[in-house]
């Protein structure tokens, strides 16, 4: 099978009324360069994202596009579980843990708070994706969502399991490419490649504009 990636990047028009922004994971403990991430693979990428969400974010409020942030923590009894694995989990494969409940890593970083709104919903999640058991599929249909736009870290692991779960309930996905970041270059463009195959329309943020606006 060939894939056209004209085709691909091809911008479809959105509708804001049906249309939500999740911001994955913008924490400490993946993005500070004082964080354990850091200190074993460094969050360079990471950082750099910081700018275009900061205009993503101001963008999804200007077309009133409900937004919802999510807080990765792991449990003391789930970092224990996950340890456990007969198998060994991820936590003990990657040799560091982030974002230990109570710490310093689990809050957003201090350049987004400021634009976290009251209209805002911050949502505590316990694993890589954010709709697993979570508030956030309710929410969506509270709002009579449909399309979802993921921007956050780290692309492998939680983007691609978030965008993977979301296309699986339905929803139309959208990845904003200069919105995401990991720490591993090679895995950033592989799991965008797979997006672009499989699970979503990936855009820049310069047409993410023009999209809402041609909306019927």
């Amino acid at each position: 099978m060939t894939i056209n990636h004209d085709q691909a990047h091809t911008p479809a028009a959105l509708n804001p009324k049906k249309t939500a922004l999740l911001i994955v994971d913008m924490q400490n403990g993946f993005v500070h360069p004082d964080s354990n991430m850091a200190k074993a693979w460094g969050t360079d990428h990471q950082q750099r994202i910081v700018p275009a969400l900061k205009s993503l974010i101001t963008l999804a409020n200007q077309f009133a596009l409900p937004v919802f942030w999510s807080k990765q923590i792991y449990t003391h009894a789930d970092v224990k579980g996950i340890q456990e694995k007969r198998l060994g989990g991820h936590l003990r494969r990657q040799q560091f843990t982030p974002c230990v409940q109570d710490s310093w890593e689990t809050e957003i970083i201090d350049a987004l708070v400021p634009l976290i709104a009251p209209s805002h919903s911050v949502i505590i999640k316990h694993r890589a994706s954010f709709f697993h058991e979570t508030q956030l599929p309710a929410q969506l249909r509270q709002h009579g969502i449909d399309t979802v736009i993921v921007a956050g870290v780290n692309t492998e692991f939680c983007i691609e399991t978030t965008v993977r779960d979301g296309y699986m309930r339905d929803y139309n996905m959208v990845v904003i490419e200069d919105c995401v970041a990991s720490s591993r270059p090679q895995f950033h463009s592989d799991s965008i490649e797979k997006f672009r195959a499989y699970f979503a329309a990936v855009m820049p943020l310069s047409t993410l504009n023009e999209s809402l606006e041609a909306s019927p």
